[in-house]
This record gives C-alpha cells, structure tokens and sequence, in this order.
C-alpha cells in the first residue's frame, strides 16, 4: 500500500489542472494550501551569509498562492493556462549577508537544477526568471542580489525519479557557494499534486 503523501506522486504528472482542481485549490488556500519551503543555515559551514531559500509549488499550490495574492477576487476563469500547467516550480532567494557581514559573504543564484537521489541525473529547468531581492547592509543601505524562478515539467520529474515514491534533490548554485536541498518523503505531503 502507498502511504498518502506518495499516493499523489503517484497520479499522471502529464495532466494539467482542470476547473474542478482549480476550484478546489482556490477554496483551500485560505485553509492553508500552502507550498513546500526549505531554509538552509548557510553561514555556518559555507561563510556565506543567511543561506538560501527554497520555496516549492506544485501546479495546485502555485493557483492557491495565485488565490491568497488576489484574495477574494480570484475566478476559476481568471486563472491562466501557463498557472494550471503541470509543472514543478521553484523560487530560489539569494543568500544575503547576515547583519554586520561582509557583502562577499553572500550569493546570488545562479542556476537551479533537480537532481536524483543519488545525484548522478540532472534536470534543468524548462523556463527560468531572475529577480532580484533587496535587503539592507548595515548602514541601513539597500543592496540587491539575484534569486531565480525555475520550472520543470513533473513528466520530466518523474521520468528522472523513477518512481513516486523516491526522493530527489533541488540543487541552488549561485555565486558564492552551491547548495543541495534533499526533498524527502516526509516533504511529499507538502507537494500535493
């Protein structure tokens, strides 16, 4: 029997969200439909500052993001066909220096790759933005690095797990340090398809 957290990996990734997914989405997102993050310590090992961000969408956490955005206005019809596409979408935030450090101890991102548990296969996104995220250095000054939006078909996803039930990796590499976040099974329930 699969557990429920993997019962959901298991479905078709092939098949984008229809009204009834869309509905159901938008009416869970007050209830706390919410997406996958992951914070890494950064400092400690690497020097680099606060560490990068990770933050992990499935197609019905990025509509009930989308929903919580708009608040109540949000329509089934409004929600585009690019936001109900199957696909795995990552937002990877910088790592900005920690208060009183260095502005070299800090990374930009430069790249976002899904890897298997084993880190021999790779995927790169399909699609990627950069965008960049200010925080203040310690004279109060505004400083801006480099995060990066990446998407990745869950077709391709699955294809480079081999199985619903295996564990994977978000790689951040960026210009200070790289970064391996190790998507478990406990993550599973967090990625409702």
């Amino acid at each position: 029997m699969v557990p429920a957290g993997l019962a959901a990996w298991a479905q078709s990734a092939t098949a984008a969200l229809d009204d009834a997914a869309v509905a159901r989405a938008i009416r869970e997102s007050p209830a706390g439909l919410s997406p996958l993050q992951l914070h890494d310590r950064g400092g400690l090992f690497s020097g680099a500052g606060a560490g990068y961000r990770i933050t992990v969408y499935t197609p019905r956490t990025w509509v009930a993001q989308l929903a919580r955005r708009a608040g109540e206005t949000l329509l089934v019809a409004d929600v585009a066909p690019a936001d109900r596409a199957s696909l795995l979408r990552v937002v990877a935030a910088p790592s900005a220096p920690t208060l009183g450090a260095s502005r070299d101890q800090s990374s930009a991102v430069v790249r976002v790759l899904l890897l298997d548990e084993r880190r021999r296969g790779q995927l790169t996104p399909e699609a990627f933005q950069s965008f960049a995220a200010r925080h203040r250095d310690l004279l109060g000054g505004v400083r801006a690095l480099n995060g990066m939006e990446a998407t990745f078909a869950l077709e391709d996803l699955d294809a480079l797990r081999g199985g619903p039930d295996r564990e994977f990796f978000v790689r951040v590499e960026g210009t200070g340090y790289s970064k391996d976040f190790k998507i478990k099974r406990k993550h599973f329930v967090h990625l409702p398809m």
